[in-house]
């Protein structure tokens, strides 16, 4: 596959830093040392330069936005509302450990939050699992930003564009809080929530279930985490798990017919990301 603009800056920012560190010249011994952290895959944080960074935020805000929240709120799609039953049960915030389980789980729950608030259903219980998890991680902004209202009588595109925005100023935040990987298991995790509804043999779709472009988009989404994944598991190896439990749900959502068929595979994807 052809090499990402993010690859090749990855791949300089880690010359340049086997060569000098803070302006001086390394040992040999120390060069060796970086040199085969980097060929086992487990390259310092501290290599990781402001270049790539940036890089790394300008390919996740090219990102396809999941455009369920948007098609619940326009109408386009419907879910019945005694079938929600498949959203990750708050109760699990309050048994995971690890920061990897917590950024992960936080993108099951903001998924869930855009869906319930989309069709106006309550939200307050999933809005306290995300408040634990967001100071769990120090991301508290996380549901300032979600609680913002569209602008009133907003056209469709008005809508999708302001939606677009809200996951692109969540992706900024959390590059200026150098939390990138955390932004990364959260849309990793987001996806497999979302493919959870996509799966939901009660959820109803105005028109032709593959014309609605839901696939399609969660498709494009999963492909291009995969690509982020592999240029920065070396930076942080829990990525690298994310990108082989996620990369299944490309087959599984090919269609809406696919994703109902394969309810049970996907749900246990998402249940996968938080062992």
């Amino acid at each position: 596959m052809k090499k990402s603009v993010l690859s090749v800056l990855a791949i300089a920012a880690l010359m340049v830093g086997m060569i000098s560190c803070n302006g001086a010249k390394k040992s040999n011994e120390a060069e060796k040392t970086e040199e085969a952290a980097v060929i086992a895959g487990k390259a310092p944080k501290d290599l990781l330069t402001e270049e790539v960074k940036q890089e790394t935020v300008k390919f996740l805000a090219d990102m396809p936005e999941s455009e369920i929240p948007y098609r619940l709120s326009s109408g386009e799609v419907q879910v019945k509302v005694g079938d929600l039953t498949y959203m990750l049960p708050v109760a699990k915030a309050a048994e995971l450990s690890t920061a990897t389980q917590k950024a992960r789980a936080l993108g099951m729950y903001m998924a869930d939050y855009n869906v319930l608030k989309a069709i106006g259903q309550p939200t307050a219980e999933v809005e306290g699992a995300i408040v634990k998890l967001a100071t769990d991680l120090n991301v508290s902004f996380v549901l300032d930003i979600l609680k913002e209202e569209a602008p009133k009588d907003a056209t469709k595109e008005q809508l999708q564009a302001f939606m677009n925005a809200q996951e692109d100023k969540i992706i900024d935040k959390m590059a200026a809080e150098n939390k990138i990987d955390v932004q990364i298991e959260i849309l990793g995790a987001s996806s497999a929530e979302y493919a959870c509804l996509l799966a939901n043999p009660t959820l109803v779709i105005k028109g032709d279930a593959t014309s609605a472009g839901l696939s399609d988009n969660m498709l494009k989404r999963v492909t291009m985490l995969e690509e982020v994944v592999a240029d920065l598991a070396s930076y942080y190896p829990d990525l690298q798990q994310l990108g082989t439990t996620i990369s299944p749900l490309k087959e599984k959502v090919g269609t809406i017919q696919d994703a109902r068929a394969a309810n049970a595979d996907i749900m246990g994807i998402r249940d996968a990301l938080l062992k």
